[in-house]
């Protein structure tokens, strides 16, 4: 009778327990984008099958609530040139001003704060060409590269250490994150044929490469080498690697590249590298695809991709339910470009002359419609606009 009665509690247990874990499921489904969840779905089998023959109509507001502007603050002391990246961080926003070879700091609202301007040729002082920046988690310093160096600066612009590049190098290092206080992992622009590898392992404290990986050809390394953002992207904890002209996207791990999980374009698949495709600049246009673009959240993989000279598409695949959506177009009939993909919102930024091409007013609540009648109603350029869509 005991062990009856102890068994219909155990019962009762789990099956409350069960109720319970259930409801959490739910409600973190409606809400899966909070930055705190920890509900995601996995990608199925590591494939996502794309249809490119399905052109999708879809709103942007199938996926987001709202939209957000944020105005960077414009006066004649406060000009960005050009803002090749945005790096969020602490409620700050840290721009690479790739034009005037600065990093310019604004806070989660837009007002100026300070800068990094250390060009020049004195100790601590960086050269001309600049080619990205990355706030280093294990350090909490800002890592600028340039052609030869890896420069480290703390978050008020002091310089901690300069980082020479190594001998053994593939080429010049153009990109970068870090897996711990020492170990670098590098994109690399390559300076000829003699090493085709794109990425390297560096130990900074050895200075000394330790692994090479990722090989590529003659022909993709003369006119496929620069991607238009950063080749890395950060998802839960983890660094993932992809090249626009590779169906694969890989995990970074601490000692190699390891695939993740592929894009299958179906009969319009192809390996750039078996193409045999004439050695020429306007060869890579004709691609039936190319990924420009990608990052993942909890619940979506979202990409921006490439169709020929001009055109440009969007693949969001909802994890959830194993379905992607290839969408030429979306209904609001404006320009979507997904830099930065978070549980939360997406990140970009758009220049103000182009606000128009890719923001309407009906798309706006009140607070952000008088920010967008302010921008529009501008007598001299302003500075760029982020713009956060926040997940629904």
């Amino acid at each position: 009778m005991r062990i009856n009665y102890l068994l219909f509690l155990l019962i009762i247990f789990c099956s409350c327990n069960r109720t319970k874990q259930i409801h959490i499921a739910e409600e973190s489904k409606d809400e899966s984008m909070a930055p705190d969840s920890y509900v995601y779905y996995p990608i199925q089998d590591d494939r996502i099958i794309v249809d490119l023959d399905k052109n999708q109509k879809a709103s942007l507001f199938d996926y987001f609530s709202r939209i957000e502007l944020i105005p960077l603050e414009t006066s004649d002391d406060i000009l960005v040139g050009y803002c090749e990246d945005i790096v969020p961080y602490q409620n700050r926003y840290y721009i690479f001003d790739s034009k005037l070879l600065v990093v310019q700091i604004f806070d989660q609202d837009g007002k100026f704060i300070s800068l990094i301007d250390k060009c020049g040729q004195g100790p601590g002082e960086y050269t001309p060409n600049l080619t990205s920046i990355f706030l280093n988690p294990f350090t909490g310093n800002i890592d600028i590269t340039d052609m030869g160096c890896i420069y480290s600066y703390d978050l008020t612009g002091k310089h901690v250490r300069t980082i020479p590049r190594s001998e053994e190098a593939s080429g010049f290092y153009w990109n970068l994150i870090a897996l711990s206080d020492n170990l670098y992992v590098c994109h690399i622009l390559m300076l000829n044929n003699s090493d085709k590898h794109k990425i390297n392992y560096y130990d900074v404290k050895e200075n000394k490469m330790i692994h090479r990986d990722y090989e590529e050809d003659e022909f993709l390394n003369n006119y496929a080498f620069l991607p238009a953002v950063p080749p890395f992207y950060e998802y839960n904890g983890k660094y993932y690697f992809y090249r626009f002209v590779d169906n694969e996207t890989y995990e970074v791990g601490l000692d190699s590249l390891k695939k993740a999980y592929t894009w299958d374009f179906g009969k319009y698949n192809y390996d750039a590298k078996k193409l045999n495709l004439p050695n020429e600049p306007i060869s890579i246009t004709t691609l039936p695809y190319r990924i420009d673009i990608q990052g993942q959240n909890n619940r979506y993989v979202i990409a921006y991709i490439y169709q020929g000279d001009h055109d440009r598409a969007y693949l969001i695949h909802d994890k959830s339910i194993d379905e992607c959506r290839y969408i030429k177009h979306f209904t609001e009939s404006v320009g979507f470009i997904p830099r930065k993909i978070t549980n939360e919102y997406v990140l970009t930024w758009y220049e103000h002359g182009e606000l128009e091409n890719y923001i309407s007013e009906d798309m706006l609540d009140e607070s952000n419609r008088r920010k967008y009648h302010e921008l529009l109603n501008a007598s001299e350029e302003m500075n760029p606009v982020i713009v956060k869509y926040y997940f629904k």
